[in-house]
């Protein structure tokens, strides 16, 4: 039975690879289908890959005379990171399992051979950024931090991030748990996941799962005028509730998104923690109106969120950053339309690259006089939050 639970695991691990690193699907969607038995350690697994995945790459590479069959190649790579960064399996267990699965492939004896070579002669995966980062992000980190920064960059994205949630309102955290630093009065703890996932207070809506760092954005805004929001990029509705906790009361709240399913989960959020917002499935560009606070926080490039995201990291190009760039520049000009005179328009990102960022307030205010930036605020990723970009703008026309 337990041979049949490890083959489950590792056969799931191995379709996951291939599924991110062939049809570039993103890991949070692979997981979301993977069984609840096999869930946790497949994420694991999973996660140990791609934050390591140029070391397991470069060791099967000096084993292989050349790449074979993309379902084969993922086996290998699920297996030999179950080797080195999995502790629930013995390795010759680990190689032993991989093999009967190759069986299927007609490969038993292939992959027999390369992760026996690859066990007697382990050694330990190194941590510098030359040998952890894909080369594209490397070369753009190294133009732009110092060599002691991109190492802590690096260190981070290494580190398992810790369980965080923020506890609603004026709930009492989990017993325990230790508080985070936030922004804007939201409070924040570190807990212990199995004791939160299980207790009536986190069914009952009183705590939300998420990371500090997502307190940034909705720190920015002055509220004590604000009749009208709209959440221009809301699902799953994280921030949409603590939009709510900040508005006064009989202030109209607006979610938009343009994913069906996952305003599915706004609306949950919403609907068990008694926030009255509208919940809209659009583009921006389908929406009308005008509001006193728009918030935009915008598709990115995850750059600050690569511990929780590694799969990120192995889909950022100058090319990539580029278009989602240009993306991000046409929801802010819709919002910005959407922004009430006097209103407040806040853009948000989860990245840390200027191109995103900074660069693309700059270009907007250019674009649209109208707008004044009045504050904005660039958090780099560190062992106690996640990054994050945000910046407050103002219409000041008429």
């Amino acid at each position: 039975m337990r041979h049949g639970i490890s083959g489950g695991i590792l056969r799931r691990a191995a379709e996951g690879i291939l599924a991110v690193t062939e049809k570039r699907r993103a890991l949070d969607e692979v997981l979301d289908e993977c069984p609840e038995e096999f869930r946790r350690s497949v994420s694991h697994l999973l996660f140990n890959y791609f934050r390591r995945r140029r070391f397991v790459d470069s060791e099967l590479a000096a084993r292989l005379e050349r790449p074979p069959a993309s379902r084969i190649h993922a086996l290998l790579r699920a297996a030999a990171a179950q080797l080195y960064f999995q502790s629930a399996i013995a390795p010759e267990s680990a190689v032993n399992v991989a093999v009967e699965l190759a069986k299927r492939e007609h490969a038993a004896g292939f992959v027999n051979a390369v992760l026996r070579r690859m066990l007697e002669q382990r050694k330990t995966p190194p941590d510098d950024p030359d040998s952890v980062l894909p080369e594209p992000l490397l070369a753009a980190w190294k133009q732009r931090f110092s060599a002691e920064e991109l190492r802590e960059q690096t260190e981070t994205i290494l580190t398992e991030p810790r369980f965080a949630l923020r506890a609603c309102r004026d709930f009492p955290p989990p017993a325990g748990a230790e508080p985070l630093p936030g922004w804007g009065g939201f409070r924040f703890f570190a807990a212990d996941p199995a004791t939160v996932l299980g207790a009536a207070a986190f069914r009952r809506g009183e705590w939300y799962i998420q990371d500090p760092a997502t307190s940034l954005a909705p720190s920015l805004p002055d509220y004590t005028q604000v009749a009208s929001a709209l959440d221009l990029c809301a699902a799953p509705g994280g921030k949409t509730l603590m939009l709510a906790e900040k508005l006064r009361s009989g202030a109209r709240l607006v979610a938009a998104d343009r994913s069906a399913k996952r305003q599915q989960l706004t609306r949950e959020n919403c609907n068990l923690r008694g926030v009255t917002a509208e919940i809209a499935v659009a583009e921006p560009r389908e929406l009308a109106g005008s509001f006193d606070l728009v918030f935009a926080d915008v598709p990115c490039g995850n750059s600050g969120v690569f511990r929780r995201r590694p799969d990120a990291m192995w889909r950022f190009s100058p090319e990539r950053r580029s278009e989602l760039a240009a993306l991000q520049r046409e929801i802010l000009a819709e919002a910005a339309r959407l922004t009430a005179p006097g209103g407040q328009l806040v853009y948000a990102t989860c990245s840390i690259e200027p191109e995103e960022n900074e660069l693309n307030v700059g270009a907007f205010l250019a674009d649209h006089p109208g707008f004044q930036l009045l504050k904005s605020r660039l958090l780099l990723p560190s062992p106690v939050n996640d990054g994050a970009f945000a910046a407050l703008l103002i219409r000041r026309d008429g």
